[in-house]
Formats: structure tokens, C-alpha cells, sequence
């Protein structure tokens, strides 16, 4: 059945693509930035998983899948496609995480995955079927690249500010690193933290922040809410020392 195999892989993309923006929401929540929940670790597994989900639980038992959305309404086929996605996953890789007592948000995150898939499956496979046939499967196959590309790509370099707090740790250190050569002395602390939000947030406009990341390494001192200091460069052995003395404000 090729148009199931078009509506169920269409489906499952836009299922992955609710669980990576579940996954983000989740972390900025917790952690405050998308980085601290291991965005980048679970945009790459949970691709590598969902293909095998689709295999052993979508293609395998599609005519029972055809079935119940054609027998169940639209609510009850979208939750019961939640409820299969946690089985699924639990099944596949989530009894680590249950046995390791740690990271249950992932458990959501396939839930939505799974409420997205069946929604989505639901309405084109009993309403928009005959429209999906005049639509090559090429387009529908690079839909997960094309997410990818505008998420890893052309987000954070054309919205780098809004981008920072929502992608995983590596792309978020290039935003760092090619964001703090933009600043010079006596820049106003409030435009540096406009740029890297939650980065700078020193109490009182005084402090200092550097870290050696894998490639580039940097200090800022901020003092009466200007920048005093700043310092940036490829990674060295030795690090930037920090700690100036505190000035009056004039």
C-alpha cells in the first residue's frame, strides 16, 4: 500500500518533529535552555528509534492500523496512537530509562509524538487521501531533512539571539563564539545579554564569565553594567584569568 506508506511516513515526521519541539519546551522549562536536556542526544537517537517504531509497529501492522482509524473517531484513534507510541517505546528503548529511574520526559515526548501521528494520520487517511496520491514521495521523504536544515542551520544563524536557548549544546557554543567578537569595552551589558539571553545575568550589573569550550575560549568582566573587559580567542592549554576589582559607578 503505497499511499499508506506516504500518509504513515508523513504522519511519523510530523510526529518527530512535535516530540523534538515537546523536547525543547520541556528543557527550557527545567534547565532553561535546550542544551541542558540533551536536545542534540535525543534529536539523533530518537530518529534512529522511530525508524525501527516504523518498521516493527507501523508498516508490519498496517491493515490493523487502516482498521481502527477507519472504525474509531478521531479523538479515540489520536489517543490510542499516543498510548501505542509509549508502548512502543517503552518496548524499544524506554525500560532503560525506567530502570535507570532518570529522564522521564522522554516518556511525553513520545506520547506527543504518538498524539501527532495519529491526528495527523487520522484526518489524511479519511479525508485528504485521494490529495495525498497526486503528491510525489520524494518531497514527503525530505521533510525530516528540511526540518533539519532550517532548525540546525538557518535558525541559529538568522535568528541567533532567539536560536540560542533552543538548540543543542554545540550549535549553541558557534552561536557564542561567533557572537562575542561582536562586543568591544564600554558595550552595555543589557545589548550582550539581548544577544546571548540568560548567558550574562550578572546581580547588579558586576561580574565576570569566561569558559574554554572546544574551540574558543573567552572572559568578560561587566562592571556599573558596562563591559570592562572582554577577551576571546581559539582554545589555548591555559585559560583567561578573571576577577578585576570592582569600580565605583560614576
Amino acid at each position: 500500500m503505497k499511499n499508506f506508506k506516504k500518509t504513515s511516513f508523513l504522519s511519523l515526521t510530523l510526529g518527530w518533529i512535535g516530540l523534538i519541539i515537546t523536547h525543547i519546551i520541556l528543557s527550557n522549562l527545567r534547565y532553561e535552555n535546550a542544551s541542558g536536556g540533551d536536545t542534540g542526544v535525543v534529536l539523533f537517537w530518537s530518529s534512529f528509534f522511530l525508524l525501527i517504531f516504523y518498521v516493527l509497529f507501523i508498516l508490519i501492522p498496517q491493515k490493523r492500523i487502516i482498521k481502527l482509524s477507519e472504525k474509531l473517531n478521531l479523538a479515540l484513534f489520536t489517543f490510542f496512537s499516543g498510548i501505542y507510541s509509549l508502548i512502543g517505546f517503552t518496548i524499544l528503548v524506554g525500560w532503560g530509562f525506567l530502570m535507570a529511574n532518570h529522564f522521564y520526559e522522554v516518556f511525553l515526548d513520545a506520547f506527543v509524538c504518538g498524539l501527532i501521528f495519529g491526528l495527523t494520520f487520522h484526518l489524511i487517511w479519511n479525508k485528504k487521501r485521494e490529495k495525498l496520491k497526486q503528491i510525489h514521495l520524494i518531497p514527503i521523504l525530505t521533510l525530516p531533512f528540511i526540518f533539519l536544515f532550517i532548525y540546525l542551520f538557518a535558525f541559529p544563524k538568522l535568528l541567533p539571539s532567539y536560536a540560542y536557548n533552543t538548540v543543542p549544546q554545540y550549535i549553541k557554543h558557534d552561536i557564542l563564539r561567533n557572537t562575542i567578537p561582536k562586543f568591544k569595552v564600554g558595550d552595555e551589558l543589557s545589548e550582550l545579554q539581548q544577544a546571548l539571553p540568560g548567558e550574562f545575568d550578572f546581580e547588579n550589573c558586576y561580574g565576570s564569565r569566561g569558559a574554554s569550550l572546544e574551540k574558543f575560549q573567552y572572559v568578560i568582566e561587566v562592571n556599573c553594567c558596562k563591559i570592562v573587559r572582554i577577551e576571546y580567542g581559539p582554545r589555548q592549554k591555559t585559560g583567561y584569568t578573571m576577577g578585576g576589582k570592582r569600580m565605583p559607578c560614576i
